[in-house]
């Protein structure tokens, strides 16, 4: 497509997909470990290692997903095709994950987790692929980004209204809160999927693009393109702190703070990051996309780090640093999307194809390779420490909670920070870019920009 605006109408029917996806997206993170290992009794550390285990496959899943929603062109189109078939394999996987059967075992676990991730790819992959094609303009991208991202955090809100509503019921369980999630999802996503379906148009065919290029042939191409992968590293690192700090939170919110209701507390959370994103889009605006993000990765290792210090019953101060580091998830769900859509222009430049299936496949895949390791070893590290997810814990093991909780993520994420210093492509790049891709780009006299060369 070219620099011409597409409609408002177009972007919100484009976003509103990413509602009910957002409604499980967290709550994986947090409520699944325990359910299984609290309520159901499977083992701590083998519910970590089954989620690791899960992530496997998306070295296989991904890529090829990726490349088939770049080269596959049935006439109901190369992007949309997907949707109906991931809406249909992600609702399988929630519905056996969400709603299992009495005396599971580590298995069935296994299974269902896989399935749902599964599921995120053939939904998702082609999806961020499609939204990065609407748009070739370096601020429309922005805005097209934070929409997605606006209704995956306005679906995260929902997420913690319901857990704060249930939780409010005596005697409620982590099961509960699976189970009520699970219903708003499996009504909501057919219906979303169907607005996104008929209200988005498919992008043009790409008349440049060869199904002759190999795996190996485009990760060397990609390979060259160092912005992203200055961009992907700092997505996987930063994925990896988010992800511990989440999988611990509702040990240490109960066992060392003692908050009574984490879902008000998350709902709080998620209402201020749903404010917050117009706000990043604008600060991205001022001060480059790659300095906004890390600005707000320091602002999250700061809360991550004070965490560390709080005893138990200052519920009033963890709720505050908790709602600061909200403030600044936006940015962390914004942002990296937005850059990759601009780096995937380089590859164009580079090879006059678009690959932009293959591109978020690789950021995909990389990105669950982060949260299978920020979800399963902290899991693993409460294991080895003796930290029970029933309760009954002594000092050492809640001091272990503390670290795990609030220094080991902090830590990780400064090296986030370090990634994208280098990162190179500014708004004046970017145009500078879109201007040769335009004139002709890869075969014709026009000039290539220094910086890709």
């Amino acid at each position: 497509m070219s620099e011409q605006t597409i409609s408002r109408r177009v972007i919100l029917s484009y976003g509103v997909l990413a509602l009910p996806v957002g409604v499980i997206g967290i709550p994986m993170g947090i409520y699944l470990a325990p359910f299984y290992a609290g309520e159901l009794g499977l083992p701590l550390a083998a519910v970590g290692v089954m989620l690791m285990l899960s992530r496997l496959t998306d070295f296989i899943t991904d890529p090829l997903i990726g490349l088939l929603s770049d080269r596959w062109r049935p006439a109901m189109g190369k992007r949309k095709v997907w949707v109906p078939i991931g809406t249909v394999v992600i609702m399988s996987g929630v519905y056996l994950l969400f709603r299992p059967p009495e005396g599971v075992g580590t298995l069935y676990f296994l299974c269902a987790v896989s399935l749902t991730y599964f599921g995120y790819t053939t939904l998702l992959l082609p999806y961020h692929a499609w939204g990065a094609q609407l748009s070739t303009n370096y601020h429309e991208r922005t805005q097209i980004i934070a929409c997605s991202r606006f209704f995956d955090t306005a679906g995260l809100v929902i997420a913690t209204i319901i857990p704060a509503y249930i939780l409010s019921r005596p005697d409620a369980t982590s099961g509960d809160i699976l189970h009520g999630l699970s219903i708003f999802f499996l009504l909501g996503l057919p219906l979303c999927a169907l607005i996104t379906f008929t209200g988005v148009p498919e992008p043009e065919q790409d008349a440049g693009t060869s199904a002759q290029v190999t795996i190996p042939q485009a990760l060397k191409l990609l390979s060259r393109n160092r912005p992203l992968a200055l961009v992907i590293a700092a997505v996987f690192i930063a994925t990896i702190a988010e992800v511990f700090r989440q999988t611990t939170t509702v040990f240490f919110a109960d066992e060392i703070i003692g908050v009574e209701n984490i879902g008000i507390v998350y709902a709080a959370y998620f209402v201020v990051a749903l404010a917050m994103i117009p706000v990043w889009s604008r600060i991205a605006g001022r001060l480059e996309k790659h300095r906004a993000l890390a600005l707000a990765l320091g602002v999250v290792v700061l809360t991550n780090l004070a965490m560390y210090f709080l005893e138990e019953g200052q519920v009033e101060l963890f709720t505050a640093l908790f709602i600061l580091k909200g403030s600044c998830y936006g940015a962390l769900a914004l942002l990296p999307g937005a850059m990759i859509a601009d780096t995937a222009d380089i590859d164009t430049a580079l090879t006059g194809e678009n690959q932009q299936g293959l591109i978020f496949a690789i950021k995909a895949m990389v990105q669950k390779l982060a949260f299978a390791t920020g979800q399963g070893l902290p899991l693993i590290l409460l294991g080895w420490v003796g930290f029970d997810a029933a309760g009954g814990n002594g000092v050492a093991e809640l001091h272990w909670l503390k670290i795990i909780y609030g220094i080991a993520p902090a830590v990780v994420a400064l090296f986030s920070i370090a990634a994208l210093i280098p990162y190179s492509l500014t708004e004046a790049r970017h145009r500078e870019l879109r201007e040769y891709i335009d004139r002709g780009g890869k075969g014709s006299d026009a000039k290539v920009p220094e910086f890709i060369q």
